[in-house]
């Protein structure tokens, strides 16, 4: 008796169950590598620590950033000029860019906004020079070393956030592990800087920078 109650029971709920309509599958958004938006702006730190002239630095830096499927494609331009010295005049001057792609976490593509993670290739090619004056035995008289030719050239991880502040205008920030710097051309004078990563007596280093950003969508 007890083993047909439980037959019963068993057929029961299996018809119940074949009897549930089926849910429908959730079909996956298709992929489209199409780039949708270009956002194109500038590093608001270099340009307001140039304006400022209080550290007798000169700096400026672009961004384009294309945005496809859950992804950006991501290039920095920038030129810097770094003067240093009392007792001595030290002077770095050249360009650099980076190259890379973020992963954008956020769902709404719609809205423009930003969170990802993601890596950079950069490179830089500029020449520096120190001039100074001292007496080697044969009474005071002035030195000038230069480098006319330096490579360097690093990777970096980027964490960056960008919101939309009011129609296509956005603003965020991007934070920065610079690593595995590498330094080709020098001579008899050691490169102090190094446009685009900041003091050479760091292997690693750590960036943040804000960026002002105008977007151009490329369809709805």
């Amino acid at each position: 008796m007890l083993r047909s109650i439980f037959s019963i029971l068993a057929l029961t709920i299996g018809l119940v169950v074949l009897a549930q309509p089926a849910k429908p599958k959730k079909e996956k958004e298709p992929v489209d590598f199409r780039p949708y938006e270009v956002k194109i702006g500038v590093n608001a730190i270099r340009g307001i620590r140039t304006l400022s002239g209080s550290d007798d630095l000169t700096t400026y830096e672009f961004q384009t950033a294309f945005a496809v499927h859950k992804y950006n494609l991501v290039f920095d331009f920038g030129v810097e000029d770094h003067k240093r010295g009392e007792s001595f005049a030290y002077d770095n001057k050249g360009s650099y860019y980076r190259i890379g792609f973020d992963r954008n976490f956020t769902k709404d593509k719609a809205s423009g906004n930003v969170l990802s993670l993601g890596l950079r290739y950069a490179r830089a090619n500029f020449e520096d020079q120190l001039l100074f004056t001292t007496d080697k035995g044969f009474g005071l008289q002035d030195y000038l070393l230069q480098n006319n030719s330096l490579t360097a050239r690093w990777l970096e991880v980027a964490f960056a956030l960008r919101g939309r502040i009011v129609s296509n205008l956005y603003m965020g920030f991007t934070m920065r592990w610079q690593f595995l710097r590498q330094i080709n051309g020098e001579g008899e004078l050691k490169a102090f800087d190094i446009p685009g990563f900041g003091k050479t007596k760091r292997q690693n280093s750590t960036a943040f920078d804000y960026y002002l950003m105008w977007r151009i969508p490329f369809r709805e």
